[in-house]
C-alpha cells in the first residue's frame, strides 16, 4: 500500500501544481462592460507587409458584485467593436484582458447591469 501511495503522490502533487500555475497565468475574473468608441486608432504593417488596424479602448467594467474597474482592450481587426454591445471580459491581474466575448444583456449579472445602464 505504501509503495502505491509513493507512486501516486508525485502525480497528484504535479497535477495540483500545474492546475495552480495554469490558473495563475491564464485564469482570471469575469468583468462586464459596454463598448464605447475607440480612444485611439492606429494603422501599420506587419513584417510580411500586410496592413493592420489597431483599436484601443479604455473601458469601465464591473464584476458580478458591481465593483468597478478600468480595463484596456487592444484589438487588431478590420473594423471596430460594435458600439453599445455588451462584453464579458476575462481579466487576469498580471496580464490584463485575456479574452472577451459579446454577450446578450439578459446574461449579465444584475448588479453589473445596473452599473452599466446608469
Amino acid at each position: 500500500m505504501k509503495k502505491i501511495l509513493l507512486f501516486i503522490l508525485p502525480f497528484v502533487l504535479l497535477s495540483v501544481a500545474v492546475g495552480f500555475g495554469y490558473n495563475y497565468y491564464y485564469g482570471g475574473k469575469d468583468y462586464y462592460t459596454r463598448v464605447g468608441t475607440p480612444d485611439e486608432i492606429k494603422t501599420g504593417k506587419f513584417d510580411n507587409g500586410e496592413k493592420y488596424t489597431e483599436y484601443d479602448y479604455t473601458q469601465i467594467a464591473f464584476n458580478k458584485q458591481g465593483e468597478k474597474d478600468v480595463q484596456v482592450l487592444r484589438e487588431i481587426r478590420e473594423k471596430p467593436l460594435r458600439i453599445n454591445a455588451y462584453l464579458k471580459l476575462k481579466v487576469n491581474p498580471k496580464k490584463g484582458v485575456l479574452s472577451w466575448e459579446e454577450v446578450p444583456e439578459n446574461t449579465i449579472p444584475k448588479k453589473a447591469l445596473e452599473q452599466l445602464t446608469d
